[in-house]
């Protein structure tokens, strides 16, 4: 491409662009401009300590049996009953159940909710199955 052609191509972006935001029609991000912080509030996490310490296990869906998975990091310490604190940056409600297959007794988190030490609820160290709303 010539120096004339790539100025007047460089000149019509520019002015592209200008025009949109004079009238407001500014072009949509696209995913790669996406902030991590929201690409990452799509995640209910468990720790096994309180404050939030230990191992973690973070899950996107619905979990029936937790007893299949590890703590990241352990080499795999199981996650079945040895939670003690949780976040749920999802935009929807989960709950934790005592028994596997969503049975039991359930603890309700709201939407962008954190328990830094289960003990509180009588949960601490009883999570088998996790149901995202």
């Amino acid at each position: 491409m010539s120096d004339r052609k790539r100025i007047l191509a460089t000149a019509g972006v520019l002015t592209s662009l200008a025009l949109a935001g004079v009238f407001g029609t500014a072009a949509t991000a696209s995913a790669a401009t996406v902030p991590l912080v929201e690409a990452q509030a799509t995640y209910v996490y468990l720790y096994e300590h309180d404050d939030f310490k230990g191992g973690s296990f973070r899950t996107s869906g619905n979990d029936s049996n937790l007893s299949n998975n590890c703590w990241s990091g352990s080499g795999c310490r199981n996650v079945n009953d040895n939670a003690s604190s949780m976040k749920n940056q999802k935009s929807s409600a989960a709950s934790f159940y005592q028994d596997a297959n969503y049975k039991g007794p359930s603890y309700y988190a709201q939407a962008n909710s954190s328990d830094k030490d289960l003990t509180n609820n009588g949960f601490d160290n009883k999570i088998s199955s996790i149901y995202i709303w």
